[in-house]
């Protein structure tokens, strides 16, 4: 083990990696549990729209879709990485601002224009638009 984790480990009151699941919250291994959905599950999928983060150095593929009246955003990374969160739209004068349902410690959130486009935002600005995929 690297000294950096150990290290970590033991500011937490732990000598071995088990211990770091305590510091885990429940959340977000839940949200992880989600990652084994079927292939009959995409059967259940409304897609709503799908769009690149064509930032330099990302390229992650993104999808907004719904299903059983809740609303998932599911973020794949260029690294093989998986983000799937259930968000919370609310209806703006821009369209509908979604927001991870566990809470964004950032204040960040989703815009989903009516004209389907996604945006990046903050508190301040929506400083970022995802490039759509075509259907």
């Amino acid at each position: 083990m690297n000294t950096k984790l150990r290290v970590m480990l033991d500011e937490i009151g732990g000598n071995d990696s088990s211990s770091l699941l305590q510091v885990i919250e429940m959340p977000v291994v839940e949200k992880r549990k989600r990652l084994g959905w079927q292939e009959q599950d995409m059967d259940t999928r409304q897609v709503i729209g799908q769009w690149i983060d064509d930032r330099p150095s990302l390229g992650d593929k993104i999808t907004l879709y719904r299903q059983d009246d809740k609303l998932f955003l599911e973020t794949w990374y260029t690294d093989g990485c998986h983000s799937l969160d259930e968000m919370q739209a609310t209806k703006i004068d821009d369209g509908l601002k979604l927001e991870d349902l566990g809470g964004n410690l950032f204040g960040e959130y989703f815009l989903l224009s009516d004209d389907n486009n996604l945006q990046f935002c903050n508190s301040a600005e929506c400083f970022y638009t995802a490039k759509r995929i075509a259907a």
